[in-house]
């Protein structure tokens, strides 16, 4: 018998189609879709363009406009061919012209349900309905123009099957708290961190992300540089009037270049600060009974979902900027397929608090993980021999290569070069060993490593799924091991160890796996 929820959501036999405004979204979900597929092929048009004037030619204008033209069909197509219904506890989609694609997604196989609302969705009542399974691996399924009220009562209808699979129960279970809207909040649901505007401007300075933005604009870069030229040069700062005289003093020149630089990554900071704002802002996350919730967006909401059993692991992160700041990012980590990098927004398999203090990290550590003590715990190093290791197969052949090929065309200066890296990239292993540390308690396994900065890495011994000791034959010979858990959102390892602490490390997270025969999921 089925529950008053699934009854609510579901659409009966027939099949549906989405509301008009849906076209817009395909028309936007295929532009991007094609620039990141021919990226390279509008790169080098766009570079291109400055040898051609492709604008003076004839056909430019039929192509501008038979390229808008497909662009608008494409979407009325998109949107035409995609149907769906919502029935048993099923949700079931159909899409695709000459690439047909059928999805049929059981309630109870949904790992998350995401409530997107992108900006030309603002002022309508609709979004867009985003449902992963660990196994999707970025296929998830969409339904990409649904009402506001219907996308959260579609959300709690999932989350109660998923719920009554859990535990292994098919009866009827009274209804709960539906939300109205997707800023709003349920009655059972408790608020525990929000991040004010100036914890996201602390997250825009450390986590800058402006290097994808100029790679690109990498085929664009004979055009901003004569656009920045002509902008100083108006300014009375021509470098060719201060070269000009070859009296210059040498701190002159100095003070210009540093002002320069100093200027260039201000603007830096400020469009990563903007992207953090953009993205974050009114950044909430609550928690239910069973399931943690994070809403933010300043221009397309976002309303994304984690089951608390499913996480797998929490990871604290700071490199050397928030080290300095005493602030980390802190992740959630679930069930993650593939090998596949993705933005840390857009991760199916995580879910990030950003620019959180110390106190706060340790805060949603126990709350997720009762009793974890990932600032508390004393951690152990790991054997020098890492040191000797990385410095002998890595930085001095590497060095030495460097250094015998550049003996022949620049003579003994070669050394003025090689030797600072060499000590460099030694200071830096160092760094490394330093920063490794392992603990383990009755309940779980703590991990920290980094070299700048330092990650903090906590799993509970039960959800680990494999666990593995390699060796190479030096470490054999002096006793050490490496030792490797797998789990579902990854692998992780701690190396060069003691070869009995390694064993004995392995034994007790086998031990918790199959004796309690918990559940992971």
């Amino acid at each position: 018998m089925r529950s008053q929820q699934e009854a609510a959501v579901s659409t009966g036999v027939n099949w549906r189609r989405l509301a008009p405004v849906a076209v817009i979204y395909f028309i936007v979900s295929n532009v991007l879709s094609f620039i990141r597929q021919f990226i390279v092929v509008l790169s080098v048009l766009a570079w291109s363009a400055s040898s051609f004037d492709y604008q003076q030619s004839f056909w430019f204008i039929p192509v501008m406009v038979a390229i808008f033209l497909a662009t608008i069909v494409s979407g009325v197509v998109s949107y035409w061919f995609y149907q769906y219904r919502i029935r048993n506890e099923h949700i079931e989609i159909r899409s695709g012209l000459f690439r047909r694609r059928n999805i049929n997604l059981p309630f109870w196989r949904i790992q998350n349900v995401k409530i997107e609302q992108p900006f030309y969705y603002r002022l309508t009542h609709y979004t867009v309905v985003v449902l992963d399974t660990a196994g999707s691996s970025g296929e998830e399924a969409k339904i990409v123009a649904v009402e506001r009220d219907y996308a959260q009562q579609l959300r709690q209808a999932v989350l109660i099957s998923g719920r009554q699979h859990q535990a292994g129960t098919t009866e009827d279970k009274a209804p709960e708290t539906v939300d109205t809207a997707t800023s709003s909040l349920a009655d059972d649901e408790k608020v525990i961190n929000r991040r004010s505007l100036s914890d996201l401007i602390i997250h825009g300075l450390t986590n800058n992300r402006v290097w994808i933005l100029l790679g690109a604009l990498t085929p664009f870069y004979d055009e901003i540089s004569g656009f920045i030229y002509d902008f100083v040069d108006d300014l009375g700062l021509s470098m060719d009037a201060l070269f000009a005289d070859q009296q210059v003093l040498w701190w002159q020149v100095g003070l210009y270049v540093i002002s320069t630089m100093l200027l260039i990554l201000s603007v830096m900071a400020m469009v990563s600060v903007a992207g953090s704002v953009i993205t974050y802002y009114n950044y909430t996350l609550t928690r239910t009974s069973d399931r943690y919730i994070r809403r933010s967006g300043l221009f397309s909401l976002q309303e994304v979902s984690m089951r608390e059993s499913r996480i797998q692991m929490i990871s604290v992160r700071q490199d050397w900027l928030d080290y300095m700041l005493k602030r980390a990012n802190f992740f959630f980590e679930q069930n993650k397929t593939g090998d596949k990098q993705e933005q840390e927004l857009h991760a199916t398999h995580k879910m990030l608090v950003p620019s959180v203090t110390l106190a706060e990290a340790q805060a949603l550590a126990t709350d997720a993980m009762p009793d974890n003590k990932v600032y508390q715990t004393g951690y152990s190093r790991i054997s020098t021999r890492f040191i000797s290791r990385w410095i002998l197969t890595l930085a001095l052949p590497a060095c030495a290569l460097v250094s015998a090929m550049g003996y022949a065309r620049e003579g003994w200066h070669i050394f003025l070069v090689t030797i600072p890296a060499f000590m460099l990239a030694c200071a830096g292993i160092y760094l490394r060993w330093r920063r490794w540390g392992f603990a383990c308690d009755d309940t779980y396994c703590y991990i920290r490593k980094g070299m700048a900065g330092i990650d903090r890495y906590s799993f509970a011994l039960f959800k680990v799924q494999q666990v593995a000791l390699t060796q190479s034959v030096l470490m054999q010979r002096r006793g050490l091991a490496n030792v490797h858990f797998i789990l579902a959102s990854g692998s992780i390892t701690i190396p060069y160890i003691p070869y009995a602490v390694a064993t004995e490390l392995a034994d007790k997270a086998l031990w918790h796996a199959e004796s309690g025969r918990r559940s992971w999921m």
